[in-house]
């Protein structure tokens, strides 16, 4: 290994495996309560959270799947502050109408979100103004995992000039496709799923992001030396356009990384 100034080390590393059964039976109470284990702790995972300071309503969105009424909570409880930063980082997209529900919450009008351009109709994807919309500042922070609804989102903002996007490029994938799933068998059965792109998102300046993506009004990638010592250049910048002002470590700690449950 090398160290960030330099110096290079030979290490070795003492793992442990944990052997997990190749497939589960769903008529089997205890295979049952393992999947419905992972299930549980996969949702812990993707929950909305937030952090309240201030100056501003810091937001981590780990997917588009919120209700509309966990959303509406959550405006009522931003709509306090004059600023939110909404970090989208690692956010693979979702629900359509999450997405809708959102950017209704940010816009005193309705706005159309894109053309959505599909194999047999085109028609336009839009997102109704909320009664009491959000008015305050926005800054959103999005990396090159962040995909989907998070890029269609990240580009309303900009287009619309609503709010400061910071960051890095995103994935480039937004194209909406159909999921499928199968169980084939009778005494047992066997699941799986396939998704067939069914419609390309056209933005407002008449371009698709699919395989170009969102590229960031500032550009702020953490260095190795930041993800050494626990900094997060990105969200101490967008705190700083907030007039928090938070340093890269107390940044990096409103939303400390979460591993998944086993």
């Amino acid at each position: 290994m090398q160290t960030p100034d330099g110096q290079r080390m030979d290490v070795t590393i003492h793992n442990t495996v944990t052997p997990l059964k190749h497939s589960l039976d769903i008529s089997n109470q205890s295979d049952l309560g393992d999947l419905l284990l992972q299930q549980e702790s996969a949702e812990d995972l993707g929950r909305e959270r937030y952090v309240e300071t201030p100056q501003a309503f810091f937001w981590k969105m780990s997917q588009f799947q919120a209700s509309p009424g966990v959303l509406n909570g959550i405006f009522e409880i931003a709509s306090k502050y004059p600023a939110i930063v909404l970090d989208l980082r690692g956010n693979p997209g979702g629900a359509i109408e999450t997405l809708q529900h959102i950017v209704g919450h940010l816009f005193p009008r309705d706005v159309k979100i894109s053309d959505r351009i599909g194999r047999k109709e085109s028609k336009p994807l839009l997102a109704k103004t909320e009664k009491k919309p959000y008015t305050g500042k926005v800054v959103v922070l999005i990396d090159s995992k962040s995909a989907s609804s998070s890029e269609l989102f990240a580009r309303v903002m900009q287009l619309e000039h609503r709010g400061t996007v910071i960051g890095d490029a995103s994935a480039g994938a937004v194209m909406e496709a159909h999921h499928f799933v199968v169980a084939p068998g009778s005494d047992s059965l066997i699941f799986y799923a396939f998704s067939v792109t069914d419609a390309n998102l056209i933005m407002a300046d008449g371009k698709s992001l699919e395989g170009e993506g969102v590229h960031p009004d500032e550009t702020v990638l953490p260095t190795a030396e930041d993800l050494a010592a626990g900094r997060d250049p990105a969200m101490a910048r967008a705190s700083e356009l907030v007039g928090s002002k938070l340093d890269p470590v107390s940044a990096a700690k409103l939303f400390p990384f979460e591993w998944p449950k086993l």
